[in-house]
Formats: C-alpha cells, structure tokens, sequence
C-alpha cells in the first residue's frame, strides 16, 4: 500500500469515527438528563402556549402523543376534517398528564392517544407507564363522556426495544379492552424481520418517514370515516 493510500484510509477511519462519536453524543442528549432538563421544557412551553392560542373546539379530531404525533402535518393527511395535532417532543405519559387540563376542556369528537415510546426510552417501568395510561384515560373520560377514545399501539423503533415495545402494547390491549375503547394495532404494519422498525417508514429507528406517516394514515382511515 502507498503512503497516499495508507494516508486515505486513516482520513477515512478518523471520519467516521468523528461522525460515529458525535451521533453517539446526539443520543445522549436527545435521550438524557440535558434533553429532558433542558430542551424539553422549552419545547414544551412554547406548544402548550401554541395550544391555548389555538385551542380546541367541539367536534374536533384530537391526535395526542410525542415526536411522532407532532411531526405529522394532519391537516394535510387528512385534508378537510377538523384534525388537531396536539403531539409534543420528548413528552412522556407524566407529561401528557400535566398537560391534558388544557386538551380536554372542550370535548372532542374522537381522540387518538399514541405515547409510551419516550418512557421505554428513560427507562421507566411498564407499571408506572400504563399507571399514568390509566389516569389519562380516567380524565379523559371524565372530562369528556362523550368523546370516542382510540388507544394506540407504540410503534417499533431499533431491534433492541422489541421485547419492551412488545410487553407494553400487549399491556394497553388489554387495558383498551377492559374500558371498551377501540385498540387501533399500529405495530405489526411497522414491524420489520429483525424485529426493528422498518427502513422504509424511519430515518432513524425511531421518528417516522414520509413513507411512514402515509402508512399511518392509512391505518387511521377507516376510524375517522
């Protein structure tokens, strides 16, 4: 090998360690203490301030949840109904409960609750997660008898979550049908071979493609007829 080669491939080497290190350091904030501490508070801030501007009215379609919800322009998706994206990034149940005063004052059509990711993701524990789905869903009712709730399954994100992702859906299954609300399966349709979500509906295990959002709505079509 030539020293202009062997230098090459060392440039190449220490490229992609660098880019390797600094998504390695994306991760760690997203996921940990400076992301919750820090960004998500704002980020929250400024949505709820958003919300109360705008807020809810009778008849409306609430879609509620995190990330996913949030990047989806639903309006769009299902053009000419009355959709309202109340998705906020990072947001886990805690969360979605300290918030949900706001979402149900005004009672909605149909609600489609999707979130739990966000808590597999800090690590907390099953238990707690459908705790907190229990009280959103005893609030919700309260607030609003009259609103048609569909629970929604947590997609699949990397291989390695599989089993928690798995637990937890079979978990709010059978919460949804002890309350007798509808149970809407996202995560067989997303589900690759190897037990990730699949390639073609993510840039990043874990937020969804426009491929991704196309499939979701096809899923959802049939409960907003």
């Amino acid at each position: 090998m030539t020293p202009k080669c062997a230098m090459k491939r060392i440039g190449i080497g220490a490229s992609l360690a660098l880019n390797g290190l600094v998504l390695g350091i994306a991760m760690y904030v997203w996921q940990g203490s400076v992301f919750r501490d820090w960004i998500h508070p704002v980020m929250s801030s400024a949505s709820v301030s958003f919300f109360e501007a705008y807020p809810i009215e009778a008849g409306d379609v609430v879609l509620l949840g995190d990330s996913i919800t949030a990047a989806g322009q639903w309006n769009e998706i299902f053009p000419g109904r009355a959709v309202r994206n109340r998705g906020i990034g990072g947001d886990r149940t805690d969360d979605l409960l300290a918030r949900l005063d706001g979402i149900v004052a005004v009672p909605a059509a149909k609600l489609f609750l999707k979130i739990g990711t966000n808590d597999l993701g800090t690590g907390v524990a099953p238990e707690a997660i459908v705790a907190n789905y229990e009280e959103l869903l005893d609030r919700i009712a309260e607030a609003q008898p009259t609103t048609t709730v569909y629970v929604q399954s947590v997609l699949p994100r990397a291989a390695d979550y599989r089993m928690r992702v798995e637990s937890l859906n079979e978990r709010l299954r059978a919460l949804a049908t002890q309350r007798g609300l509808a149970y809407v399966d996202l995560y067989p349709a997303f589900l690759a071979e190897d037990g990730s979500i699949r390639d073609e509906f993510t840039y990043d295990e874990l937020h969804l493609s426009g491929a991704g959002y196309r499939e979701w709505q096809r899923l959802l079509a049939p409960y907003l007829e």
